[in-house]
């Protein structure tokens, strides 16, 4: 669903990325629809979605980068698959108490002989680099391999750990404002939040990986 709130320059988005999977989704359409009500004024976007269709998910990432005025993303509750892109398109990204994002491989059905099967496999790979590209511009230099372990092994963050691994860049405190933790690289979350990307870094230079 999407709804504008005109009097707070807001756009609420919640369930479904994509058409096809409920009967008011998240489009790309309808944000544009919604973004061009407030001209090139600053708009926060607030989410709270379980993702959906990848395409739609970018195409709407692109059309907030795009927005004339600046842009804040609110993580309310769930910025998952589909929605976590586009979350990430803020300039300012606030997580709500409580709130997490989470990060996986592209994902299809599929039902063919070896052949087309195969065709699937190589666009879910395209995908998958294509949000790994994404990601990597909001994840503090992260290389891609370690991206892609963590989109394979369906990885979670919470507020903390969103904030300090850079795609989210504060949190949400007193309705509307926001800021990073003090101390960040002194601080337990950041702590937490490299020893999580240092395990999944000990993934990639095992034996036999």
């Amino acid at each position: 669903m999407i709804e504008v709130k005109a009097e707070t320059n807001e756009i609420l988005l919640s369930g479904i990325v994509g058409d096809g999977w409920d009967e008011n989704p998240i489009t790309q359409k309808g944000v544009v629809d919604a973004l061009r009500s407030f001209g090139s004024s600053p708009v926060t976007i607030r989410i709270n979605s379980p993702g959906g269709a990848a395409d739609e998910g970018i195409g709407i990432y692109n059309a907030l980068r795009s927005h004339g005025g600046e842009v804040t993303t609110i993580n309310d509750s769930l910025a998952a698959s589909a929605a976590s892109v586009i979350f990430l398109a803020g300039k300012n990204r606030l997580m709500a108490d409580g709130s997490r994002i989470m990060i996986h491989r592209a994902m299809a059905f599929a039902m063919g002989n070896q052949d087309e099967l195969g065709k699937v496999i190589s666009a879910l790979k395209s995908y998958d680099a294509s949000l790994v590209d994404i990601y990597r511009q909001h994840m503090n230099g992260a290389e891609a391999s370690l991206i892609e372990t963590m989109m394979a092994d369906e990885t979670w963050f919470v507020v903390d750990e969103a904030i300090n691994l850079g795609l989210a860049t504060g949190r949400v405190e007193n309705g509307r404002k926001y800021k990073k933790p003090k101390n960040a690289f002194e601080s337990a979350a950041t702590m937490l939040a490299r020893q999580k990307m240092a395990q999944f870094s000990k993934h990639l230079t095992s034996p036999g990986q």
